[in-house]
């Protein structure tokens, strides 16, 4: 497998575990019978879990460019070490994001932010190469 399939697939697992506290965190605040129905209004997350919501929320987001880029260059047979440091920032950047989103601090949230939509210019723009 490739390095950008490889982070492609870590990728996706960071995403599909980022779920997993602020779920538990939504079943312990609101409880199980409530999260089972679909209550008009519910408690509030905590402050945590409500970030780690939009961490997952805005990694969903991102990880649909990002996938979209990587097959694209790995079926054109465009892999390089650009396009695998640039998989690697991304996936990096995502990481670094998710916690000190959760733990709120700023700045660094910023940066991981920047530098991981850099990672993905740097990949479209690849792919713009090859296509044209």
């Amino acid at each position: 497998m490739t390095t950008e399939l490889t982070y492609l697939a870590w990728a996706g697992i960071l995403t599909a575990l980022i779920r997993i506290p602020w779920m538990l965190n939504k079943v312990a605040v609101r409880g199980l019978a409530v999260v089972s129905r679909y209550p008009k209004e519910s408690a509030p997350l905590s402050g945590w879990a409500h970030r780690l919501w939009v961490a997952h929320e805005d990694s969903v987001d991102n990880l649909v460019v990002f996938a979209t880029l990587i097959v694209v260059l790995h079926l054109a047979g465009e892999t390089t070490a650009l396009t695998a440091g640039a998989a690697a920032v991304y996936f990096w950047a995502r990481f670094v994001h998710v916690v000190v989103y959760a733990f709120a601090i700023p700045w660094i949230k910023t940066v991981a932010h920047v530098a991981g939509f850099a990672a993905l210019l740097v990949l479209a723009w690849k792919v713009l190469m090859v296509t044209l």
